[in-house]
Formats: C-alpha cells, sequence, structure tokens
C-alpha cells in the first residue's frame, strides 16, 4: 500500500517537476540583465552588443546593461562573467580570443573557457582582410610573394596583437613564403590601419571594417580575406581559398559571440538563443551589422559548440607551433 501511494505521488509531482525546470526559462529575465564585454567600450565588440542590447531590452522588457570589463587581453572580463550565477542575468559577448586563443598564450588563466561558459550563438563574423600600403606597389597576393622572393627580410607586417588571428595569418604566409617579415604587434585594428596609411608597414591584417573606407578611396591595397567567403563589404576582394591557400587556418574568422555561464539551464540556453538571433535577424539590425562590415552567422548552441571544438584545436595548436607566447 505504501508503496503504491508513493508511486502515485511521484506521479502526480512530475508535472509539477516538469513546469519548475521550465520556469526559469519561461520567466526570464526577471531583472536586468548584465551583458560583460570584456573589451573597452567604442570598439566593435561593444558596438555589437550595444546594438543587440537595446533590441533585447524591447524584446524582455528588461533593460541589458552592457558592462565593459577590460583588461589582460580579456581574461578579467571573462572570469568576471564566467563566476556569475548560472541563472541567464549574467551574460557575455566576447571574441575568439578570449575562448581560444588566450588558453595557449598565457601560462594561467583565472577561468576556463571550455569548462566555465555554454555557448549560446555566434552572432558575426568578422572578415580578416590582408591589405598592403599603397607605396609598396602589390596589387595582388602573388605580386605579394615574387616581391618577398626578390627582398627577404626586408618586408613586415603589422597585426592587431600577439597571437590574434592576424598575427598567427600573416605568420603562416611569413614562413610559405620564406619571406623573413618582421611582425609589428599594434594593440587594436586602428594602429594597424594607421601603419599602412603611413607606409610604416609592408602589409598589415586587420578586420574589413576598420579598413574598409580606405580600401575604397585608395589609400591601402586590399589583397585577400580570411575566410570561406567573400566580405559583402568588399565583395571585389578574394578570399585567400580561392587564390589556392590550402592552409585550414586561411579558412577562419574571428567571431563575435554570446555565452553563458556553465550549469545555465539547457532550455534557458536555448531561449537565450533563440531571442538573440531573431533580435539579430531583423533586417533593421541586420544590415547596421553588415554596413559595419560584419557577416551574420546566427548559429545555434549546437553549431557553435562544433565550431568552437575544430577551432579550438587549430589555433592553440598554431600558437604553440610558433611558439607565441603573451608579453
Amino acid at each position: 500500500m505504501f508503496r503504491t501511494l508513493m508511486a502515485a505521488a511521484c506521479l502526480a509531482a512530475l508535472p509539477l517537476a516538469a513546469a519548475a525546470q521550465a520556469a526559469p526559462a519561461d520567466a526570464y529575465p526577471t531583472r536586468p540583465v548584465r551583458l560583460v564585454v570584456p573589451y573597452p567600450a567604442g570598439g566593435a565588440t561593444d558596438s555589437v552588443a550595444r546594438l543587440l542590447g537595446e533590441r533585447l531590452s524591447r524584446r524582455w522588457g528588461q533593460p541589458v546593461v552592457v558592462d565593459n570589463k577590460p583588461g589582460a587581453a580579456g581574461a578579467l572580463g571573462a572570469t568576471d562573467a564566467a563566476r556569475a550565477a548560472p541563472d541567464g542575468h549574467t551574460l557575455m559577448m566576447t571574441i575568439t580570443d578570449t575562448q581560444i586563443n588566450n588558453v595557449a598564450l598565457f601560462k594561467s588563466l583565472a577561468y576556463d573557457p571550455r569548462r566555465d561558459f555554454v555557448p549560446v550563438t555566434q552572432v558575426v563574423r568578422s572578415p580578416a582582410l590582408i591589405s598592403a600600403s599603397a607605396g609598396l606597389g602589390v596589387r595582388s597576393m602573388d605580386a605579394l610573394r615574387q616581391l618577398a622572393a626578390r627582398q627577404p627580410g626586408r618586408l613586415s607586417y603589422a597585426s592587431w596583437g600577439i597571437g590574434g588571428l592576424g598575427h598567427l595569418a600573416a605568420e603562416t604566409l611569413n614562413r610559405e613564403f620564406k619571406a623573413g617579415m618582421v611582425h609589428v604587434p599594434q594593440k587594436g585594428e586602428g594602429p594597424v590601419v594607421n601603419d599602412l596609411l603611413s607606409g610604416t608597414v609592408s602589409i598589415g591584417l586587420s578586420s574589413v571594417a576598420s579598413a574598409r573606407q580606405h580600401a575604397l578611396a585608395g589609400k591601402i591595397v586590399p589583397l585577400a580575406v580570411l575566410g570561406r567567403e567573400r566580405s559583402s563589404a568588399l565583395p571585389q576582394v578574394p578570399t585567400l581559398h580561392e587564390l589556392g591557400f590550402t592552409d585550414p587556418l586561411f579558412d577562419s574568422n574571428v567571431w563575435l559571440a554570446v555565452l553563458a555561464p556553465a550549469r545555465t539551464p539547457p532550455a534557458l540556453v536555448q531561449r537565450l538563443a533563440a531571442d538573440i538571433r531573431a533580435v539579430a535577424a531583423q533586417p533593421e539590425v541586420s544590415a547596421q551589422l553588415v554596413e559595419r562590415g560584419f557577416e551574420l552567422m546566427n548559429t545555434t548552441p549546437e553549431q557553435f559548440a562544433a565550431a568552437y571544438a575544430s577551432e579550438f584545436e587549430l589555433i592553440t595548436q598554431r600558437i604553440q607551433a610558433f611558439g607565441i607566447e603573451a608579453q
């Protein structure tokens, strides 16, 4: 009799348990949402976070507050977000570097990108552009290869930071060309473009967004973009893949994504992904993103997780192979 009563009680409790599990996603959010950006205000990641945050505030009926926490190549903000309660009220918008590159660059991190976060969605990708200074006299990758062969050890390249995708891609080309180019690391894409405009460096790696206006004005020479697809903002520029460069690193791009602290309920993760993807796909939002030089990705959590796993191995192994360390 006792067992029968217990079984009946458990069966009766099942709908309540299901409702309890669904409640966090259904009731979310119950207070303002903090969107941590581990980079300074005014940058590309910050601008995308504020654009999405404004639209999500309308959708959720709660403020979405962008919280800029720069420092240590994004590690300070990532650590803060990783330690937040897994209830969806603290999220992080970041780029590839904090979740992949930092693992290989730093001997120790206060957060573990693979254990401390759950992927929500990759919102956009930021195609990396290889440009030459106007005074270098090259207008194609083939011309750059020929010049490097004639002048080994005399060329240079700038990237937006040590161990970033720009550094890895340019160094991969450097070794393929046997060019002996000198790396000029900068703190951001703006200084890279300035180096190109002044002719301080031979080539530079930046985002399409940072270099587009100068490329269209003929002040710098766009040679190629990374990734499998051309940039909508510079459709005339071929991909390295099109030009016959087969290294898988050249198919990579910097992505801007939203992540949640680990142990965030799966139902809530799916709700977050659905809402963020819906907002990013709104015509007025996607148009602004494309105008800024981004390409919409809008991945599901599952697609994000699969892409992350393959990129993690490729990028961390390349950093280790090149012996690159944070300075």
